[in-house]
């Protein structure tokens, strides 16, 4: 942690502030190039399996107003897998395609300029029909693309500062963003504007996790040098903005339902 984070906080502010006085000025001569515009979507041709998710079955759900009555910070996970299509879903509710513009297409949830900077990564502990490991989600192709296959569950518990709920967990989420997207457009306001992303992107994971019945807790406490290692991006193109953990729960109390298993001694 940086000795003098407080000014370089402060000087963020200020540095990505806008006001009507410094407007005009500020973007004359900034051009945002859309023919050569940054890639929208990042695939894996390499990676080490393709799994091809489809349309998701949308099962019945609570009424929508149920539902944020509903909505708590769920993680006393149990030990029984998610299924695969509750994942499908979930995946959906956050990053899926549902207009396409030609030039362009709209997804679930929004993104400033409808430039989506944000790529979702997923470690899998136990979903039924997935083998453990780091997965990316492909959202064009809508399928998850296998990076590693190895039980990762004590890797994602020590980067998300060894919070033992992540590792009894289905799945967790390890939202990034590719900063150039965004950036090519807004220049430094991006620097607010991808945070804003993640935001928007978590909170539809919250609401769909909700109506399934599942427990769900977004998490934005992690150790940056790990989760980029994990994924394996640079940390400052390409960096963790947002991560969450779902699983199955009892779902009779969600006072019981609420706290996860503590840390071990």
């Amino acid at each position: 942690m940086h000795p003098d984070w407080r000014r370089i906080c402060d000087e963020f502010l200020i540095a990505t502030s806008y006001s009507p006085e410094e407007m005009e000025t500020g973007w004359e001569g900034r051009v945002y190039d859309r023919e050569n515009r940054p890639e929208t979507y990042l695939t894996y041709p390499d990676a080490l399996a393709r799994i091809e998710l489809g349309e998701p079955d949308f099962p019945d759900a609570p009424a929508f107003w149920q539902i944020l009555r509903d909505r708590r910070s769920k993680r006393n996970f149990l030990a029984e897998p998610m299924t695969l299509n509750q994942l499908n879903v979930l995946l959906w509710a956050t990053q899926g395609i549902t207009q396409d513009m030609g030039a362009y297409q709209l997804r679930t949830a929004p993104s400033a300029g409808a430039l989506y900077s944000v790529e979702t990564f997923l470690v899998v502990n136990n979903v039924t029909g997935l083998e453990p490991g780091l997965y990316h989600l492909d959202v064009r192709g809508w399928a998850l693309e296998a990076l590693r296959l190895e039980d990762l569950s004590d890797a994602v518990c020590h980067t998300l500062l060894d919070q033992e709920m992540t590792r009894v967990a289905s799945v967790n989420f390890l939202w990034t963003a590719v900063m150039e997207r965004c950036r090519a457009k807004y220049y430094e306001r991006a620097y607010r504007y991808v945070w804003w992303d993640s935001g928007h992107v978590s909170e539809n994971l919250s609401l769909a996790a909700t109506a399934l019945g599942l427990g769900v807790c977004c998490i934005g406490a992690w150790y940056d040098d790990l989760l980029h290692e994990l994924v394996g991006i640079d940390g400052k193109e390409h960096f963790g903005v947002m991560t969450a953990t779902v699983g199955t729960i009892e779902g009779t109390d969600w006072l019981a339902d609420r706290r996860g298993p503590p840390k071990p001694d």
